[in-house]
């Protein structure tokens, strides 16, 4: 694999459709609050955390969390921001019945996912991931949610692609994806 540095990210991304360049250059000033210079190298295993920085992945933490609800709104919302093409709104955990639904409103209609928390204050990570794919554009829209395969991470990341650019992603910047 070539050097990836903050700016190859960048360019990339750019060149593959996946964000503009205004947005490409947002996320390298804030890179660059931490890490100011954009050709240092990054090292293979940081690839997954810039690739957040400009907002093209999701992640589902693994590790517990303060608030459920407010963890699962962050979710949602960030998924339905790489989309571009939904909206979420109204999201709410609530029990009915001995079960804990997750509310929400995804284009306007009412949709619910049953979780189910095996411990307080963890994400049901197994519903997020066989779920998740309502969050992408759909119809002709090619894009899908890819899980990246990263055992550095406690949490469960996707990226919203399509299968070239995911090739590219896989090809570019050696990520393990899984459609």
């Amino acid at each position: 694999m070539a050097k990836v540095t903050s700016r190859i990210i960048a360019d990339r991304l750019v060149e593959l459709g996946m964000v503009t360049r205004a947005r490409a250059d947002e996320a390298l000033a804030k890179i660059a609050t931490y890490s100011p210079d954009h050709d240092a190298e990054i090292a293979p295993e940081d690839v997954v955390d810039f690739l957040y920085e400009f907002g093209v992945t999701v992640v589902v933490h693994g590790d517990d969390v303060t608030n459920l609800e407010d963890s699962y709104r962050g979710i949602l919302e960030s998924a339905a921001a790489c989309s571009g093409e939904v909206t979420v709104t109204n999201v709410q955990l609530v029990e009915e019945d001995d079960e804990e639904i997750l509310k929400f409103r995804l284009n306007g209609e009412p949709t619910s996912w049953i979780v189910d928390h095996l411990m307080d204050h963890y994400l049901d990570r197994l519903t997020v991931w066989e779920s998740i794919d309502v969050l992408g554009p759909g119809g002709d829209d090619p894009r899908v949610f890819h899980t990246i395969i990263d055992d550095g991470h406690t949490a469960d990341i996707y990226v919203l692609a399509t299968p070239a650019q995911a090739a590219a992603l896989r090809a570019d910047f050696g990520l393990a994806l899984e459609p």
